[in-house]
């Protein structure tokens, strides 16, 4: 039944707008509803004020605040005549009621009229908005005028029961609402408190579930303490009306509270994302994939830049900056923007290049133009890559759609491939020997591919006579490749000292004319019957030798 009278109000009041009268005769109407205990019709009877001046967001409170304070003004000086009301008027304003009021020793004129707005409409004047509560406070000990019933709600018994000194202002606010504001906030901090102690427990318990490492007391802190803030400024904004502060009043403590709120839920939203990125961290650890060693801290650096993003707007409307002409601003100048920002842009786009074609991994050995390192960090904006001096070189991620990344970690086995130079006077069965026992050494390494390799006597140089070898290695790591190599080339050494065949340095030797060449020592075996000989005495030393 009273949603059905709300419903009848609200469109009588946005009807009975063409004239003074009816205006007053609305709102009367209204108010009679609201005192016989329909608390909704007040939202009927504020439709009858123009707040056109007043912020949106406090439109609302305003209407009800003036509905309600000009009915306590009208039961103390007259009855309201409604017959006396004009019903149609020429000129665009009709006064009630007008007198000047003695405030601070100077003469403040008020009035209660009622007048058109840019539509035509009739509507209790912005004046009269403003005028309602200096008004009020002039006449509001005053006794109702005989036969008028006033209706009270529980804040207004609350206030009768009060003393007298909590009626008389002081500084901005009257007595009593000091101290419902401070009694606010004395129960904001208690609701701060708890807030804070069940999130810690809570994101601590969820932290030993999915097994991450508990946070330190500092990060605890930076975690929980924005909560807490966003409780208290939550609680004071959702309290503040009852208090009824007047809408300057209402606007500062609103807007101060929403600002608080605002940053600490950027705050709690930058914290959160630290406290997400831990669980994918460990996911991405535990995973033999190592994309998603890239992916994790790149979506971490992503998230928190969309946070502050939407934190700077969401900021700026609690300021209550026009955001929207801003960002319109913004849409405008995109072309001056883009080409500012190229570079920018560049590197962004690099960083979807690295995500999509993944030319590398966290880890991994890269030559990337003429930087060559270990891939360290992948950002929104640059690779950083550790190089083997121990230097961190800052690549850009717009670079890398432009240069050749070789990625040595890549690689699904690892070459060497040398020149091994012997004395010109080795003998050819010597010689083709020693190239047959560096084969069979290849051939019992335990990392080298025992296909694919090469040991050949390729050319004859200025000193030596040179032995190309050729071998990959199938090992995981740049240090395994290094141990691998190492056993090797040792083990051709002691090959070499076992057959007696000595290495080429660079040298000059001078011969005369009837200088009598040195005799070799006879080869009584054949070249397959020496490689066999010093095999074994090869590996009865070597063989057995782990590095």
């Amino acid at each position: 039944m009273k949603l059905l009278i709300l419903s009848i109000l609200l469109f009588h009041s946005m009807s009975a707008l063409s004239s003074p009268k009816k205006v007053f005769k609305g709102y009367l109407k209204s108010i009679v509803e609201y005192k016989n205990g329909n608390d909704e019709a007040l939202d009927a009877a504020g439709n009858y004020f123009n707040v056109e001046h007043i912020e949106d967001e406090f439109k609302e409170t305003k209407k009800k605040e003036s509905a309600l304070m000009l009915i306590k003004i009208l039961d103390r000086i007259e009855r309201v005549d409604i017959s006396k009301i004009p019903a149609e008027i020429k000129s665009e304003k009709w006064t009630y009621k007008k007198r000047d009021i003695l405030i601070d020793g100077k003469l403040t004129p008020v009035e209660i009229s009622i007048a058109k707005n840019k539509t035509g409409k009739w509507f209790f004047s912005k004046m009269t908005v403003s005028s309602i509560p200096i008004f009020y406070d002039s006449i509001k000990n005053k006794p109702l005028i005989k036969g008028i019933v006033e209706y009270h709600s529980l804040k207004d018994k609350i206030k009768n029961a009060a003393p007298d000194w909590t009626g008389n202002r002081s500084f901005i606010l009257y007595n009593g609402q000091w101290i419902g504001l401070f009694f606010l906030i004395f129960i904001g901090l208690i609701v701060e408190r708890f807030g804070r102690f069940y999130l810690a427990a809570f994101v601590l318990k969820m932290l030993k579930r999915y097994n991450i490492h508990a946070l330190d007391e500092k990060k605890e802190r930076r975690l929980t303490f924005p909560f807490g803030l966003m409780a208290l400024t939550g609680f004071i904004s959702i309290s503040i009306p009852l208090l009824e502060l007047d809408i300057d009043s209402l606007g500062v403590v609103k807007r101060l509270t929403r600002i608080i709120f605002t940053v600490a839920s950027v705050v709690l939203s930058h914290h959160l994302v630290d406290v997400v990125a831990m669980y994918f961290e460990k996911i991405a650890k535990d995973s033999e994939n190592k994309f998603d060693d890239i992916l994790v801290p790149l979506v971490k650096k992503t998230g928190k830049f969309f946070v502050i993003a939407v934190g700077v707007v969401a900021i700026g409307d609690s300021l209550s900056l026009d955001m929207k002409g801003i960002l319109t601003g913004l849409g405008i100048g995109g072309l001056a923007f883009a080409l500012a920002a190229k570079d920018t842009l560049s590197n962004l786009f690099g960083s979807l290049t690295v995500l999509i074609d993944r030319p590398f991994r966290i880890g991994d050995w890269v030559t990337i133009g003429n930087i060559e390192g270990v891939v360290e960090e992948v950002g929104l904006r640059s690779t950083r890559v550790r190089t083997f001096y121990d230097s961190l070189i800052t690549v850009p991620n717009g670079t890398l759609t432009n240069v050749h990344v070789d990625n040595y970690g890549q690689r699904r086995a690892r070459r060497l491939s040398t020149n091994i130079g012997v004395q010109y006077d080795t003998d050819p069965k010597r010689l083709e020997a020693f190239c047959e026992g560096i084969r069979e050494l290849i051939l019992q390494h335990p990392t080298t591919k025992k296909e694919g390799f090469h040991v050949y006597f390729t050319s004859m140089g200025d000193f030596s006579l040179n032995i190309m070898l050729y071998v990959f290695f199938i090992v995981p790591d740049w240090s395994e490749e290094l141990k691998g190599k190492h056993r090797l080339l040792m083990d051709i050494v002691r090959l070499a000292e076992e057959m007696s065949v000595d290495f080429a340095f660079p040298t000059q030797t001078l011969h005369l004319f009837n200088e009598q060449k040195n005799s070799l020592e006879e080869i009584k075996h054949s070249p397959k019957d020496l490689t066999t000989q010093s095999m074994e005495k090869l590996k009865a030393k070597t063989f057995d030798r782990i590095i």
